[in-house]
């Protein structure tokens, strides 16, 4: 909530110091840079591929490289000191921020002349090459962010620019590529995308190089597993990195027989059998591990071992990185950790599992499809919708404020499960969406901007459900932020974040399967069903944290509890 607050706080400042501070201007052009291969790669993509008759199961699997946004702190601390060759005269931020940037470029610029008919696995491999360098442009960013910041305020003042960025970036990736598509094509589009990009690179040439904080290599030695054998802490290492290896593979070949197999496989029948597993290796393996570690230092004896060879740092980084943040957070959540972990892993589940199919139910024709123009949605969606989620971020802001964290936590669970359900009203005719407009006679004050009634149910659902995933987000936010130990905090939250993402991006393809056998309108009540473990797990932490003796959150002086 503070955080919250003192961004929209310093943003009106911060527009205004722009021209005195370089850093500041840079910011909002890097901002920009960092949302808008976000937006074109996992999201209007898939608006080219439902209007060039893609399968909405092989769109499902597609989205998967988003991934890389959720799996990019594994190779974080292989940017942390390294320079880019033939960049490196920017500086080593700058150096790596011009390079992805110019990966970005490439894999947006060959949209413009591939054609997903007879193209596809290269329209993926593109893809899933500018989603990698995005995930791994804000590792930088973030870097760059943190260490050319004077104090708080200025922090505050970046932080708000790169928000503003980002937002903008959306917009102009969603609401304005739809628009610019349906009248000049995607090739035109997606090539003035690129072009965009150009803004980033100026904001690299005019930002400040920053200066690594020089407390890391006080910082590079083990704190928690420090009193275990190096062989122990090694061995764990090992296992952890393993497991992550595998799931990553058994996705990454997953996606390549999709595109090249004569018989794509089942995606539902490979979420059955080693979706539990990847869960497994990926969230439930570390923790264990690292509860395990914990009781193993607990009682060990055996003298601290210092390795100072080059494999023994590297490895101590990676434990550093893995290992100590989940230590950490185990054991100050203790029993509560399985908790926790549910909740984390469950609260945007709903409408990230449904982020892909957008498009497909909005302009598609099948499965109970909506079949609206690309000009209905750019106006519902990317136009009213990031005002209402805009709106819900203000809400939920005020909401922290007067009713207290978990309150709002249970609220935004209850919101974010039940807007789908005006979805499958429009599936069905939008009786109720359709009635709600007529009784407050919105209908009306639609019809002043030329929004005929059809269109007005699309806008009204989607008002609605961006209002509470802006509610639910901010709300979550403020949560995760609660339950992190300042000490690791950019890893723990970038770790929770990451898990936030994980069950909804590996349920999308057999989601996809499902709306091609059920509709819709089946999947929309099911999603909406799914919604209430995130309910039920909201209203189980709202009771810990009102009476468990201990705070949640190292240094926290509100438990959250309202």
């Amino acid at each position: 909530m503070a955080e919250a607050t003192e961004t929209k706080r310093s943003l009106l400042s911060a527009l205004a110091a722009m021209g005195r501070d370089k850093s500041l201007a840079a910011m909002l052009l890097l901002g920009l840079g960092a949302g808008l291969p976000y937006a074109v790669l996992t999201g209007t993509l898939n608006a080219w591929f439902t209007e060039e008759n893609v399968d909405v199961s092989t769109i499902g699997v597609l989205s998967w490289i988003g991934l890389a946004y959720a799996f990019k702190f594994l190779w974080s601390p292989a940017l942390h000191r390294s320079r880019l060759p033939f960049f490196d005269k920017l500086g080593q931020r700058r150096g790596w921020m011009l390079g992805f940037q110019v990966v970005i470029m490439l894999a947006m610029g060959t949209l413009t002349m591939a054609d997903p008919g007879s193209q596809l696995g290269l329209i993926t491999l593109m893809a899933l090459l500018g989603v990698v360098a995005s995930a791994s442009q804000d590792i930088v960013i973030d870097a760059w962010r943190i260490e050319v910041a004077k104090d708080e305020d200025h922090l505050n003042s970046l932080s708000a620019l790169y928000q503003l960025g980002y937002r903008v970036s959306g917009f102009l990736g969603g609401f304005l590529a739809l628009i610019l598509a349906a009248r000049i094509g995607w090739s035109f589009t997606f090539a003035l995308l690129t072009l965009m990009m150009v803004f980033a690179i100026i904001g690299v040439l005019i930002a400040p190089e920053s200066r690594p904080d020089g407390n890391d290599d006080a910082e590079e030695g083990v704190t928690l597993g420090a009193g275990l054998p190096t062989l122990t802490r090694r061995a764990a290492l090992g296992v952890v990195v393993l497991g992550w290896g595998w799931a990553l593979w058994m996705l990454g070949a997953f996606m390549a027989a999709t595109i090249l197999a004569e018989e794509p496989p089942n995606a539902r029948n490979f979420i059955r059998g080693y979706g539990p597993l990847i869960v497994f290796a990926t969230v439930i393996l570390p923790a264990i591990i690292s509860a395990v570690l914990l009781w193993l230092e607990g009682r060990s004896k055996a003298p601290v071992e210092l390795d100072n060879s080059p494999a023994g740092r590297v490895a101590d980084t990676l434990h550093r990185f893995i290992l100590e943040p989940l230590m950490d957070i185990i054991g100050r959540l203790k029993w509560a950790a399985p908790l926790v972990l549910l909740l984390i892993l469950s609260y945007r589940f709903t409408d990230l599992v449904w982020g892909s199919f957008a498009y497909p139910f909005y302009l598609g024709t099948n499965y109970g499809a909506m079949a609206y123009t690309m000009d209905d949605v750019a106006v519902a969606s990317k136009f009213v919708g990031v005002i209402m989620t805009i709106a819900g971020v203000g809400l939920g802001g005020l909401a922290l404020k007067a009713f207290g964290r978990m309150s709002c936590l249970i609220a935004g669970a209850i919101m974010a499960a039940a807007t789908n359900l005006l979805f499958w009203d429009l599936t069905t005719g939008a009786t109720y969406v359709g009635g709600f407009l007529s009784f407050t006679q919105l209908d009306d004050f639609m019809a002043l901007f030329h929004i005929n009634e059809r269109l007005g149910w699309l806008v009204a659902a989607i008002a609605g459900e961006n209002l509470a995933v802006g509610f639910a987000s901010v709300v979550f936010v403020a949560y995760l932020s609660a339950i992190v130990n300042p000490r690791y905090a950019a890893v723990q939250y970038a770790l929770m974040a990451s898990l936030t993402m994980l069950i909804g991006t590996l349920g999308r393809g057999a989601l996809g399967e499902l709306i091609e056998e059920r509709g819709f309108a089946y999947v929309f009540i099911l999603t909406a069903l799914l919604g209430l473990v995130a309910v039920a797990a909201s209203i189980g932490e709202a009771l810990r944290t009102r009476f468990a003796p201990d705070k949640p959150a190292a240094g926290s002086t509100d438990s959250g509890a309202s």
